[in-house]
């Protein structure tokens, strides 16, 4: 079957796209999650990594992926690509929960914020957003996007109330459009965020919850036994042991979601500022060939997972089955490549790591031994993974590469000069940015894709990023939610859609 994550005409009928069910008199239920990742902000525009479901209930953004992966309008009505533009058109009558009007001019300070702030990688080539129109907006692009509106879908379009963006404790202090509000005196910092129905929410048929409830539960273990005894009714899972166990145990269910995330090492220090070797794209690909991925996916994904040699899984239009097997297991040529660069000896090199990353680096750091590199692991906070690999203080990162984004996000990610994780500001190859450039250029998902196989191509030969294997996204359910019917999930991501979602029918 092919997973194809394409956009199709937008739709205003949003019911449609989220099943609801009919809608009882008043909200009912509660429906509680497990998140993996800690929460660092509600401010949307601040937030980086995982954790998006802590923000969803509350904020709204301009658009959303509906469950076959079409874009679908929440805040937008429609929109219309131009050249450098994408022109929004907003639907009225909206308000924030604090009682605001939904405005052309406070959807464009929003994104604006989102711009000036850059911490969102998926907006580096929008230059600014104004109110062209009564309920339109125009953003303007420093160069063709043809992702910019997939952009809106997630933490660049959600919007903020302005009385919020003025709060300095917007962190904790969320104020969107959204169905739920935050129950700041019902939460526990740390441990469980409660969210309650919004008074006057304009479709309240959406509203099927009396309670949502998010468990910060960065433990495996500690997550799985919340599912095992009821505390939880729905937890997110990497591949791991305990993902394993919800597939063998009675009443509960393992939800495997197509997309996923593609797990890789990315050389940051590739001039070889801190770790000389480094500099060396042999070395790198010994590294690659020293990786067995296959037995990394038995021993330590339990077989959840299937070897990776590029970004995208196959059955998109983005993976190349070209480069399937690219880096074979090979520890001869690994040793080698390593003798030939002048390293047989080897070297060492820190890498940070967060504890559900563990198991997966110990594995590696055990592949490079046998070619005499010593990776030493250095655990940093859940859920600053993504902000520490932005900086210089490490050589090499370990992160996901999510499967449902544009293949644009390599170069905003890794490749340009700017790039998010290119914190060392390595200039790329100008094959590369050419390369790039072409594939910006391009609309249709059959012209884009050669461009972008080339870009893969180029980029196993350099071989700074490191690809190892690629898991669905995993949900440890129990059988009542399994069996809900409005129980459904965001494509790509890892949270499931709160609207329209109920208990106890």
């Amino acid at each position: 079957m092919t997973i194809t994550f394409k956009t199709f005409a937008i739709s205003a009928v949003i019911g449609a796209s989220f099943a609801a069910v009919p809608a009882a008199a008043e909200p009912t239920g509660t429906f509680r999650f497990a998140e993996q990742a800690k929460l660092i902000t509600m401010d949307p525009h601040q937030h980086t990594g995982g954790g998006s479901s802590y923000l969803r209930p509350v904020y709204e953004a301009l658009f959303d992926r509906g469950v076959e992966g079409e874009i679908i309008p929440v805040l937008a009505q429609s929109y219309r690509a131009q050249d450098k533009s994408i022109v929004v058109t907003l639907k009225s009558g909206i308000r924030f929960s604090d009682g605001t009007p939904f405005t052309a001019e406070i959807a464009a300070q929003n994104l604006n914020r989102v711009i000036d702030l850059g911490v969102n990688a998926a907006m580096k080539l929008a230059e600014k957003a104004e109110a062209t129109g009564e309920n339109e907006i125009t953003i303007t692009l420093k160069s063709p996007d043809p992702s910019i509106v997939e952009a809106l879908t997630g933490t660049a379009g959600m919007m903020v109330s302005p009385a919020a963006l003025n709060d300095p404790a917007l962190d904790r202090n969320p104020v969107g459009t959204g169905p739920y509000l935050y129950a700041a005196d019902q939460s526990r910092e740390g441990e469980l965020r409660v969210y309650t129905p919004a008074p006057a929410y304009r479709t309240p048929d959406d509203q099927g919850l009396a309670r949502i409830e998010i468990s910060e539960i960065p433990d495996n273990t500690a997550r799985l036994n919340a599912l095992k005894t009821g505390q939880v009714d729905l937890a997110i899972f990497l591949s791991s042991p305990q993902a394993a166990i919800i597939e063998r145990t009675a009443g509960l269910r393992l939800l495997k979601q197509p997309g996923g995330t593609t797990y890789h090492l990315s050389i940051l220090d590739r001039e070889g500022t801190q770790v000389p070797a480094f500099a060396d794209p042999r070395v790198r690909m010994a590294m690659n060939y020293a990786i067995n991925r296959a037995a990394f996916s038995k021993a330590v994904e339990f077989g959840l997972s299937t070897p990776a040699s590029q970004p995208y899984t196959a059955g998109l239009w983005m993976h190349d089955p070209a480069q399937e097997g690219r880096y074979a297991y090979d520890l001869e040529k690994a040793k080698a490549l390593m003798k030939e660069a002048g390293y047989e000896d080897g070297f060492s090199f820190t890498i940070p790591s967060i504890p559900i990353f563990a198991s997966r680096l110990e594995a590696v750091a055990g592949f490079l031994n046998a070619i005499n590199i010593t990776m030493n692991i250095q655990t940093v906070e859940p859920g600053t993974l993504a902000r520490r690999s932005r900086t210089t203080d490490f050589p090499a990162t370990n992160l996901v590469w999510n499967n449902a984004i544009d293949p644009k996000f390599m170069t905003t990610y890794y490749v340009g000069e700017d790039a998010v994780f290119n914190p060392f500001k390595i200039k790329p190859d100008p094959e590369l940015v050419t390369l790039s450039d072409a594939g910006l250029a391009k609309t249709s998902e059959a012209e884009r894709a050669p461009i972008y196989f080339k870009m893969f191509d180029k980029l196993a030969l350099e071989s700074y990023m490191i690809f190892i294997t690629t898991t669905p996204i995993l949900f440890g359910a129990s059988d009542a939610v399994a069996d809900n019917p409005t129980v459904k999930f965001r494509p790509g991501t890892d949270t499931p859609y709160f609207r329209g979602l109920r208990v106890g029918q």
